[in-house]
């Protein structure tokens, strides 16, 4: 079954070279219900696709999926990493959940797989 274009909420391409998805389904029933802060600006959907698209980390999740982090000055409160999961399958994958983050380290310490050069 095709999926229409509306049904997504954003399309990114991973440093792998995959295209990930972000359902629109996903992102309201999901991340803002499970992340509410995610809702409070607009623009924080934009930051979900830059960090799958230039994240400075990307850490390996415990079942195959991979972690994005990218570090988001307007994150609640205080600037923090904006942590993005999704998962690869053949040439595309889609987000799983996304959520900040203020101690990465606890995140990177599973394995570094690729870090932004600097």
């Amino acid at each position: 079954m095709e999926e229409t274009p509306e049904a997504n909420t954003l399309i990114a391409r991973s440093k792998f070279g995959r295209r990930i998805r972000l359902a629109k389904a996903t992102w309201l029933d999901k991340i803002l219900i499970d992340h509410p802060e995610f809702g409070a600006r607009e623009e924080y959907v934009n930051e979900v696709k830059r960090a799958v698209e230039n994240p400075d980390y990307i850490v390996s999740g415990w079942f195959g999926e991979y972690l994005a982090l990218r570090f988001c000055e307007t994150s609640p409160k205080s600037p923090k990493y904006l942590c993005v999961v999704y998962r690869e399958l053949n040439e595309e994958g889609f987000i799983i959940t996304a959520f900040f983050i203020s101690k990465p380290y606890k995140l990177l310490r599973r394995g570094v797989l690729w870090k932004k050069p600097r």
